[in-house]
């Protein structure tokens, strides 16, 4: 059997009666051609607001942080670096006993979703004890994302359990509302269970690792495939035509 060479046939297709079919059906190629770019949001990098807290403590919790971030092709680079220690006693029992912090950017943003966005991540979360008590193998960790002042959402694996002093890594994604965007909110919360006032927790979100969103973009047909979309999509419409007119 010989090969079909259907970039011949296109053309012999275009030189006759397919050529009308093809300007009528070429602009509505393109369009939806054009519609497989997936939107884009540009976020505007801002300072974070750093600040800790205690559930169920006297004294509450004290500690020093601060964040940054920075622009990405299609995207935004969060990182920073924080501590949070207890500065009271359990007034609901040592059991029920969290502190934490948060790292909170909220910033102007632009264009328009639904979009799905990318997340990455890579940091690190470190336990010291200032005076006495026994080293907490664990913590836990949610990444948070909202836009046009939404509810606040953390992807489904952007949160979890993970241990003191190894590298947390991972990767997730969420939705852009439907519309204009015009601003977002990163919220980083990262707690334990207190069992002794001098437990300190200390989090590094390094700016060469960071947590970084991105758009994600759908693939754009290359332009050869667009060339031959349109003489195809043509000669689907001449067979359409010749099946209805016998």
């Amino acid at each position: 059997m010989e090969p079909t060479n259907y970039i011949a046939r296109a053309k012999c297709f275009l030189r006759g009666r397919g050529a009308v079919l093809a300007l009528r059906i070429g602009p509505l190629a393109l369009v939806a051609a054009a519609g497989v770019q997936a939107s884009n949001i540009t976020f505007t990098p801002v300072e974070a607001s750093f600040s800790t807290y205690c559930v169920g403590c006297s004294g509450g919790a004290t500690g020093t942080g601060s964040g940054d971030s920075n622009s990405l092709s299609g995207g935004i680079s969060f990182f920073g670096s924080g501590n949070v220690t207890g500065s009271g006693v359990s007034t609901t029992g040592i059991a029920s006993t969290t502190r934490g912090m948060q790292f909170s950017y909220t910033g102007t943003a632009t264009g328009t979703g639904p979009a799905t966005l990318n997340v990455s991540w890579d940091f690190t979360g470190d336990f010291g004890i200032l005076a006495g008590g026994l080293p907490l193998p664990s913590y836990d960790y949610s990444l948070e994302f909202a836009f046009n002042g939404g509810t606040l959402t953390a992807c489904s694996t952007c949160s979890g359990t993970v241990e003191s002093g190894v590298p947390v890594t991972g990767v997730g994604s969420f939705s852009a509302p439907s519309g204009t965007i015009t601003t977002y909110q990163a919220l980083f919360d990262f707690s334990f269970s207190s069992f002794n006032p001098s437990e300190r927790l200390q989090v590094t979100i390094p700016g060469g690792a960071s947590i970084d969103v991105t758009n994600a973009v759908a693939a754009v047909p290359e332009p050869a495939t667009l060339l031959l979309l349109v003489p195809g999509l043509a000669l689907f419409g001449v067979r359409a035509w010749r099946r209805k007119s016998r």
